[in-house]
């Protein structure tokens, strides 16, 4: 086994599609305490399949091992597997001896292989407890890989057993799951499990930190979703000042991408700026692709807001490559709708209009229904700039007719405002006082008489 085995903690290069495997964490200590009680030398325990310096690195914390190195480490020494791991508190999802090799797996960036090695496991067949165990990684896996519909099924079927036995820790990790597919499937389910979620992780005692951390996560992703930025923000924020979550590295870069996203639509651009950058360091550094194009995206949107086209234009391309790499049809909507953004800041009508038809498309055939509401939204612009006042009539009724649908309040009250300024640059005041009446009406229900008294009309 060559020496390359051996993870150094100093950030690697990436490289290849699958991305590189990440040592493991082990307590500090162990190795040597194995070798030592062995009676064994660094060069016994390597035996040539490793080199005695790579023992050495590991035994002193200047390098994580492999899952092949931890191992041959094992087998020389004796000692079980989880004998070196990082033991989670009492509070936290505990492993089992059946399932560590998933973990392991998922912890080493290889979801691929911890969903084969699940499926695997669930074929021999296993207790309850097991197989509620295995679905529930075998659902994070997934959702690592993007599949969400698989993802829900079995983190539900594992949510369920969970409920059943009276673990109440691991159905708030189960819930946390469902309501991370949900809203990639774009589904307003989403909000009310992550708040199930979040409640029953702080109904225990003593709340298990990372793991609210792990569910505000979850959360403000949904309220961005949503698109209720300042909820997002509040969520993110709050889980990285639980400080645990810091020690995952590929949650961190997914929350500074969440808050790019969040401070970029509230005008904050220098705020987005920043926490793009950081989603996307480390994002390279794990070699995390199908985040990295979400950063890309991300920081694309940015760029265009500051006026700086060329250079959105190189991170959203980069971010469809990273899509096309992955062979991904969810989510990519979304990057195609950036690319229309930047087709308008262009005034290239035509090519805005082929990607926001091409995104509507893609949304519509897999049900990204929030998203297909924005891809008429755009179709909506467009058509707003060549004066076709009937199409941007047809494409905004049909945005809000989807998101009423979806009850998604905030999307619903933003559609309202935006088809009001279009009304009002052709001149239909009223109409465009009876859009910011609607706005109003979707987030403060019974406050029309408000709207009413505070007509555009007044400033016009």
């Amino acid at each position: 086994m060559p020496e390359a085995d051996v993870r150094p903690v100093t950030a690697p290069r990436t490289s290849g599609r699958r991305g590189r495997r990440h040592g493991i964490e082990i307590k500090p200590g162990s190795v040597k305490q194995a070798r030592t009680d062995a009676g064994l030398s660094l060069g016994q325990v390597a035996n040539g399949a490793v080199s005695r310096t790579a023992i050495y690195f590991v035994e002193t914390g200047k390098a994580k091992p492999s899952m092949e190195t931890l191992r041959l480490i094992a087998e020389r020494t004796g000692q079980p597997l989880d004998y070196f791991l990082v033991r989670p508190s009492t509070m936290e999802p505990r492993s089992s001896q059946t399932t560590l090799e998933v973990e392991l797996l998922l912890a080493t960036n290889d979801p691929q292989a911890a969903l084969a090695s699940g499926r695997a496991l669930l074929a021999q067949g296993q207790d309850p407890d097991t197989a509620a165990r295995t679905k529930y990684l075998m659902a994070y896996a997934l959702l690592r890989l993007a599949q969400p519909s698989e993802a829900r099924s079995l983190a539900s079927a594992a949510r369920e057993h969970f409920e059943k036995t009276g673990d109440r820790l691991m159905t708030a990790e189960s819930l946390g799951h469902e309501a991370s597919a949900a809203y990639l499937l774009q589904d307003p389910s989403a909000l009310a499990l992550a708040e199930r979620a979040l409640d029953l992780c702080r109904s225990l005692q003593p709340v298990p930190r990372t793991t609210e951390a792990r569910l505000l996560f979850v959360l403000g992703s949904v309220h961005a979703t949503n698109q209720d930025w300042q909820a997002a923000i509040d969520c993110y924020e709050r889980a990285i000042a639980a400080g645990e979550v810091v020690q995952d590295l590929r949650r961190l870069s997914l929350m500074y991408s969440g808050l790019s996203l969040a401070y970029s639509e509230i005008g904050q651009l220098g705020q987005a700026a920043y926490y793009a950058q950081r989603a996307l360091t480390i994002h390279e550094t794990l070699n995390d692709r199908l985040s990295l194009a979400r950063s890309e995206n991300n920081l694309g949107n940015v760029l265009i807001k500051r006026g700086d086209l060329a250079a959105a234009d190189e991170h959203l391309s980069r971010a469809l490559a990273l899509w096309d790499e992955a062979d991904l049809e969810v989510g990519r909507a979304d990057v195609l709708l950036s690319m229309c953004d930047l087709a308008i800041a262009r005034s290239l009508l035509d090519d805005a209009e082929r990607l926001a038809v091409e995104a509507r498309d893609f949304a519509e055939r897999l049900s990204e229904q929030a998203t297909l509401a924005d891809s008429h939204i755009w179709l909506g612009r467009i058509a707003a700039e060549r004066g076709e006042h009937a199409r941007v009539d047809e494409e905004f009724q049909k945005a809000w007719g989807i998101l009423d649908a979806l009850g998604s309040s905030e999307r619903l009250s933003r559609c309202h405002v935006e088809y009001a300024e279009l009304l009002e640059k052709r001149g239909d005041l009223a109409a465009a006082n009876q859009q910011l009446r609607l706005a109003l009406s979707r987030l403060h229900p019974g406050h029309v008489a408000f709207a009413t008294q505070h007509d555009r009309s007044a400033t016009a």
